[in-house]
């Protein structure tokens, strides 16, 4: 059964935390089917994944990361009127944005992202000037139109997908730790992601992940979640964890094509 959401309905906090976390269990279910058991995955946690393929994908990955923060940033300004009704979220929702882009040191997860990728044997130009493979683009604009034409509901279904994807930093870690001569520090862009999504890092700053639930929760509790014909928070988020497995297989196919 779907879950539904209504518009002014004020849930028990009790009912609403029942809701995400019902959500949150859709999604990981749903992860584990379309990202962790396809090809890619597989592949890399047995050391069999080429390397091409991961210079492939990191490098329309990192370009992702750029755009992908950027919005995240705008959901700020976006979503200003449900924040002024619960400013004890203004504080974490602005660590949690100042997070993606002062640590290590600004310009923030940016320098990581590049590190890891320089360690794969990318340049930075191939990063910021190369257009990214199509699949990579649909999953970006797909975020930006849901940000820009859904509501708040639904942009905190879309990124129900970060908490997965601390777990899945870790395990391309240990992949790349295992298989692919990585240390820490040239992993460094995985390591940081296990740590900024899943747990309480610098001082305080609460978890991504742990964050995105508590916003979309009090959204439920207020009355203020919404959702549009053919959209909504279920299906946002559902398809924010397709596109994912779209990207990684879309590096495999170009990756074939390329050697021939």
């Amino acid at each position: 059964m779907a879950i539904e959401i209504r518009l002014g309905e004020k849930l028990p906090p009790e009912e609403a935390k029942r809701v995400v976390d019902e959500l949150y269990e859709r999604v990981a279910r749903r992860w584990e089917e379309r990202v962790n058991r396809t090809p890619f995955m597989m592949r890399l946690k047995e050391g069999k994944l080429p390397l091409n393929v991961l210079q492939l994908f990191f490098r329309n990955w990192g370009a992702y990361t750029i755009e992908i923060n950027t919005l995240a940033a705008c959901s700020y300004h976006k979503f200003l009127p449900f924040f002024k009704r619960h400013r004890d979220l203004m504080g974490p929702l602005g660590e949690k944005i100042a997070d993606e882009f002062i640590h290590p040191k600004p310009p923030g997860h940016c320098l990581v992202m590049l590190q890891t990728a320089q360690a794969l044997g990318l340049t930075e130009e191939e990063i910021f000037s190369q257009p990214m493979l199509s699949e990579f683009r649909a999953k970006i604009d797909f975020m930006r139109s849901i940000l820009y034409e859904g509501t708040a509901a639904e942009w905190y279904g879309c990124v129900t997908t970060e908490e997965q994807i601390g777990y899945w930093s870790r395990a391309f870690y240990e992949a790349l730790k295992k298989h692919y001569g990585f240390d820490r520090e040239k992993a460094t862009y995985f390591v940081t992601h296990v740590e900024a999504d899943l747990e309480e890092h610098e001082e305080g700053v609460m978890g991504h992940g742990a964050f995105n639930r508590i916003a979309l929760q009090r959204l439920l509790q207020s009355g203020m979640a919404d959702e549009r014909p053919t959209y909504g928070v279920e299906y946002c988020a559902m398809s924010s964890v397709d596109l994912h497995g779209v990207m990684q297989r879309s590096a495999m196919e170009e990756a074939e094509r390329i050697t021939g």
